[in-house]
């Protein structure tokens, strides 16, 4: 009889434990502030290395793995990289559809260097998407099977960012991604 009852309560507690943990996860998402993906652009800078929460259409899924998509704002032009982290993957039917993603905002900066690299990579016809910074690294970076099309051809992409380099008191262009911690929502 004690056995069963030690038993019970053991099983009791590890339920208990369990929902606490989703229910502080939950509570996690809760406290956070949606936020759209121009708005991560606008205040990318304050939010570098914490929490975010995220949402946007997705425009495009990694083919290979599902390991990042790109998520779109209010035009084609504004989006970010997702990384799927502990998210596990995204998949191809994710396309077109809303999402809200939980992660932590990471940056990457782009110097003068990097931009020069870029600029030689496009000029010999390859890839000059380092990190990607330019978006999706799909053929011509303006065809992305399956998804909205980028409005800006690589090279004007990298214009724009040479453009952003002068003008910036830091000496680096920030392109901004997210480690994907949770994905919370996924709609059509």
């Amino acid at each position: 009889m004690k056995k069963s009852f030690l038993l019970l309560l053991s099983f009791a507690l590890l339920i208990s434990c369990s929902n606490q943990s989703k229910q502080k996860k939950d509570d996690k998402s809760a406290e956070l502030a949606v936020l759209t993906v121009d708005e991560i652009q606008t205040k990318g800078k304050d939010l570098v290395g914490k929490e975010v929460l995220v949402k946007g259409t997705v425009t495009h899924v990694c083919k290979e793995s599902g390991a990042r998509c790109f998520v779109m704002g209010s035009t084609e032009d504004v989006s970010i990289r997702i990384e799927a982290g502990k998210i596990g993957s995204f998949s191809q039917e994710q396309m077109g559809s809303d999402i809200q993603v939980r992660g932590i905002l990471r940056e990457v900066q782009l110097d003068e260097e990097d931009l020069a690299e870029m600029e030689k990579s496009a000029a010999a016809g390859e890839s000059a998407n380092i990190g990607h910074a330019l978006g999706s690294d799909a053929p011509a970076m303006h065809s992305v099977v399956g998804g909205n099309k980028d409005s800006l051809i690589q090279a004007e992409k990298l214009n724009q960012m040479n453009q952003k380099l002068a003008e910036s008191k830091e000496g680096y262009v920030p392109v901004y991604y997210i480690d994907g911690i949770e994905l919370i929502t996924a709609q059509k």
